[in-house]
Parts: C-alpha cells; sequence; structure tokens
C-alpha cells in the first residue's frame, strides 16, 4: 500500500513552499491550539538571544519559521541559527564549560549517549509542558522534535524500468543495481541495515550481531560514498553522484516534490525521534528552555510536518497538518508493517565501542 501512493507525491509539490497562515488561522478559530499551558509568556530581558545547532537544509529552516521566529516575535530574544550539528565539536564545546551552542537538535543515540556523559541540562518542565508529547518520546534530558525514518532512496534516471531497488538487501546487490551507493556515516543505523539486507529478521536484530554487519558492509564500502549531514545525502542522490543509498525520509520527499529524479521505497524503513536539547553549562538556559516551549505548541508541530514532512512528537498537532501531506509522514499506519524502531537503549550501552570499530574500518 505505501508504495502506491508514491505517484502521488509529484500533485503535492507546492506544500513545501505555501505559506502556513492559513492553517493557523483555522487552528485558532477552532481553540484546537492552545499556548502551552503553564509555560511562560511574554518578554525576556532586553538582550537575551539562544544560539541553536541544527542540521541546514530544508530542516532547519522549516525548525526556524515553525518555532524560531515566532519565539523571537514573542519575547524579543535573537535566535542565532548555527549547524550544521557536529558532536565532536559539541561535546568538546561542553567540556570548555562555556558552550557556544544553547539549543541543540541531537538524533535519540546521541541523546542516550549525552545523558551518560552529562552533556545535557534537565528540561526543565516549569517551562515546557512534557504532557503534550507522546508519552513514548517523553525524556528528562530532551523534548522529542519529530519522528522520522531512513529509508531507501534511487535514481529514477537509472532505475526507470521494472527493475527498481526496493529493499535493503538491493542496496547491497552490486550485480542486480550496479553503481554508487551512500551511506550514513555512523554505525546507527548502518549495522541495522546491513544485517536486515543479510536476512537477519527485524524482531531478531537486537543485539546487533556487529561482526556480522561489519561483514556485510565490506561487500559495498569500496562503491559507497559517506555522508554526514542529511542535505548532502539529499544532494549526492539529486545531483546523481549516487545511484541510491540511504536517506532521510523527509528529504527523500523535499526532492521529489522539486521535481528531482528519484522515488523511496518504505520497505524495512527505520523510525528514530530527535530531541531538542540545552547544552550542560548555557549561559542562555532559561531562553533556551522557552524556545523549546514553542517548539512543542501543536501549531509549530504542526507547521514543521507540513514544510518538512517528519512526524509530530505531539499528538494534537495531527489536525493540524495539512490533510495531503499526513500520507507521507513515517509514522503513517499504511506503513506499519513495514517500521522498523530503532533500540537506543542498545545504542545507549553501546555507541562509544561501536563508533571507535566504525572508524577503524572506515580507515582500514
Amino acid at each position: 500500500m505505501a508504495k502506491d501512493l508514491l505517484p502521488q507525491l509529484g500533485s503535492l509539490g507546492r506544500i513545501g513552499r505555501r505559506q502556513f497562515g492559513a492553517l493557523l488561522t483555522g487552528a485558532t478559530a477552532l481553540g484546537a491550539c492552545p499556548s502551552l499551558a503553564g509555560a511562560e509568556t511574554g518578554p525576556l530581558p532586553k538582550g537575551s538571544k539562544v544560539v541553536f545547532a541544527s542540521w541546514g537544509g530544508m530542516y532547519q529552516n522549516a525548525q526556524k519559521v515553525a518555532f524560531c521566529e515566532p519565539f523571537s516575535k514573542q519575547t524579543g530574544a535573537q535566535v542565532i541559527q548555527d549547524g550544521p550539528v557536529d558532536y565532536a565539536k559539541y561535546r568538546a564545546m561542553v567540556a570548555s564549560g562555556t558552550p557556544n551552542w544553547d539549543v541543540i537538535d541531537v538524533s535519540i543515540d546521541f541523546l542516550y549517549a549525552g545523558i551518560v556523559d552529562g552533556l545535557f541540562e534537565t528540561i526543565d518542565t516549569s517551562i515546557v509542558d512534557n504532557k503534550l508529547f507522546e508519552p513514548k518520546y517523553v525524556n528528562q534530558y530532551g523534548a522529542p522534535a519529530i519522528v522520522w525514518a531512513y529509508i531507501l532512496g534511487y535514481s529514477t534516471t537509472t532505475y526507470a524500468g521494472a527493475n527498481k531497488p526496493q529493499t535493503w538487501a538491493d542496496l547491497f546487490d552490486l550485480k542486480k543495481f550496479p553503481g554508487r551507493r551512500m551511506l550514513r556515516d555512523r554505525p546507527t543505523p548502518m549495522l541495522e541495515i546491513a544485517l536486515l539486507a543479510d536476512g537477519v529478521p527485524s524482531d531478531k536484530l537486537y543485539p546487533l550481531d556487529v561482526d556480522r554487519g561489519f561483514k556485510k558492509l565490506d561487500t559495498i564500502k569500496d562503491q559507497s560514498i559517506f555522508w554526514t549531514t542529511n542535505s548532502q545525502s539529499q544532494q549526492l542522490l539529486v545531483d546523481g553522484e549516487v545511484v541510491m543509498g540511504v536517506i532521510n525520509s523527509s528529504r527523500a520527499t523535499d526532492s521529489i516534490l522539486k521535481g528531482g529524479k528519484l522515488a523511496i521505497s518504505w520497505k524495512q524503513h527505520l523510525q528514530s525521534v530527535d530531541y531538542l536539547v540545552v547544552s550542560k553549562g548555557s549561559r542562555n538556559r532559561d531562553a533556551a528552555m522557552r524556545l523549546i516551549a514553542e517548539m512543542a505548541t501543536p501549531q509549530a508541530q504542526a507547521m514543521v510536518s507540513d514544510i518538512g514532512f517528519s512526524a509530530p512528537t505531539v499528538p494534537t498537532a495531527f489536525p493540524l497538518i495539512k490533510d495531503e501531506v499526513r500520507p507521507y509522514l513515517p509514522s503513517n499506519p499504511a506503513y506499519a508493517s513495514e517500521s522498523i524502531l530503532v533500540d537506543q537503549n542498545y545504542w545507549r550501552d553501546n555507541l562509544s565501542r561501536v563508533e571507535e570499530r566504525w572508524t577503524a574500518w572506515k580507515l582500514a
């Protein structure tokens, strides 16, 4: 069913560029989107600022429009955009005691690792209302921002006929599908993908067979380009530098809507969550918490989904999302049978060790 929806994406080309005012007006009229209950409102002290670090491109622009700019208008505080996020750089900032980044968008695997290493402030629930979020996403140290997925994206110029890649096994099949691949430059989700391609059932993935995963990755290493940012992966596929690879679902959808000659498969897609965290030792802690509170409003969540095609973490945002957009969000029930949730308990305990091996493997 999921793959049958993809040809309809072409009809949505206007959505990413459409102003969101009508949606907000309608939501206000319905009374469905109140401001955060109990959260602080009104201006911040003169000269207040927050440095917001995210991943660049379409996604960070959606965040800027959806909650950074409204936050500035409401509080008078300046939001300085920075990025892309670099975890090694961030660790060094926190270690210095004077981090330059106040609010950072991080993947869930880094959230878990960073909690262990004491990198984040505790979320102030007197400012950020955790009751707004889907309960399974709530975390003491991070506010869940979006749900997204790693999917297989491929060139429709290269694969124009019936022979199209659909599964992770196809990503590793250089004989049937020759050409350059792109892989994310991190062990997660690459080890999960490698093991799924090697025939491991989704319900038997964890604990990961790391040796088996690296052995499978060896088979396409020489034909692969490794990307570090979502915008880079999007460009690699659009420019034709690769014929297929691992890509964030929202980035692939954005390219399709803009006329890019690529398609996606939802088979065996790996779901994850991004969180907004506040740097340990932030000099702008209260303003940072206020910015995160703005992100948690249903209006902001719906706007990010409408522009960026990432699923919201606030359930009351769903009714505000454009009807045309909802079918293309990773959490759509149509894709439920193909969804695999990344096990962050595993990565919390193993990320540092496996990252060291990943770095050594790449250099070998």
